[in-house]
């Protein structure tokens, strides 16, 4: 059985922080039909410098029957993580990629998540 929907032009600027609402998060990730995520990268001048990440965008899409899509969009980004005071810039962005790394593999486990946007 296939089924169409009307995907909405423009999409709720309202970004939920994923460490703020984990249970949410969750809760939400159960109900949605489509999971979608993209991920930024720190930018450095050195191009052979493996990249680190620095956020992961995540798209929660709801379909209710005959209605439009609920979309709600949360991320997870390196303004999450503390960094302490003696802590260096490098040490602490592989700390950030880490912890980002890890989460990914987390969602990419536990659903059926995509890379990319839909639209």
């Amino acid at each position: 059985m296939t089924t169409i929907v009307e995907m909405p032009l423009k999409f709720n600027a309202n970004i939920k922080k994923i460490n703020d609402s984990r249970e949410e998060f969750y809760r939400d990730i159960k109900t949605s039909q489509i999971i979608t995520f993209t991920v930024e990268f720190f930018a450095d001048c050195f191009a052979n410098d493996p990249r680190q990440l620095k956020a992961v965008n995540v798209r929660l899409y709801q379909v209710a029957q005959s209605q439009r899509p609920h979309v709600n969009h949360y991320a997870f980004t390196w303004e999450d993580l503390p960094r302490k005071e003696d802590e260096n810039w490098s040490g602490f962005r592989a700390k950030v990629d880490r912890h980002l790394k890890k989460f990914l593999l987390d969602l990419k486990d536990t659903t059926n998540a995509i890379e990319g946007k839909i639209l």
